[in-house]
């Protein structure tokens, strides 16, 4: 008599395709992983560089604003001698913001670098601290009205407008509402 018994476990086959599929899935999920990693630090990187433009921009309209309140010229120590690029920075032992001149490209500037403090965690221009990716220059263009098409220029930096007399129009359109 001949008695056929049923075996059990696996074939080979079914292991390799067991295995690829569990592969496949830690694959997955460390790729998924190292990319929103990588996600984080780049938007971290861009919330810095941002709050670095914003800071900049607030300096400067804090010394426009000094110079409107003591009756002196708003460009005062902004754009003094046609100079329109700027790095700003804070002196902690005077508690006071700087505005520095820069005669250079972001890219060649080497003043315009922006180290960490790994201590006190404050960002500055001082190359004694921890160099960091960053780098922040301000740059003016003047913007002009322009009379013939209606609407506003921006010039490169250092080009300024031409003189033009003053204008203003006020419009006001009454209508009976009732």
């Amino acid at each position: 008599m001949l008695y056929l018994t049923k075996k059990d476990g696996f074939t080979l086959i079914e292991v390799v395709i067991a295995l690829s599929v569990v592969v496949t899935g830690v694959v997955a999920g460390l790729t998924l992983t190292t990319y929103n990693l990588n996600t984080v630090v780049a938007s971290d990187r861009r919330l810095i560089a941002a709050n670095f433009a914003r800071e900049g921009i607030e300096v400067v309209r804090q010394v426009r604003d000094s110079n409107w309140l003591n009756n002196r010229p708003w460009d005062e120590g902004i754009t003094d001698l046609g100079n329109y690029r700027l790095t700003v920075d804070f002196n902690g032992s005077a508690n006071a913001w700087s505005l520095i001149a820069q005669n250079f490209d972001i890219a060649d500037c080497d003043n315009c670098k922006i180290y960490l403090d790994e201590q006190s965690g404050v960002y500055s221009h001082d190359s004694l601290k921890t160099l960091t990716n960053f780098k922040r220059e301000i740059i003016f263009k003047e913007i002009c009205w322009q009379d013939a098409v209606g609407d506003e220029a921006i010039l490169d930096y250092g080009l300024t407008c031409q003189a033009q007399g003053q204008e203003l129009e006020a419009v006001d359109r009454l209508y009976n509402w009732r």
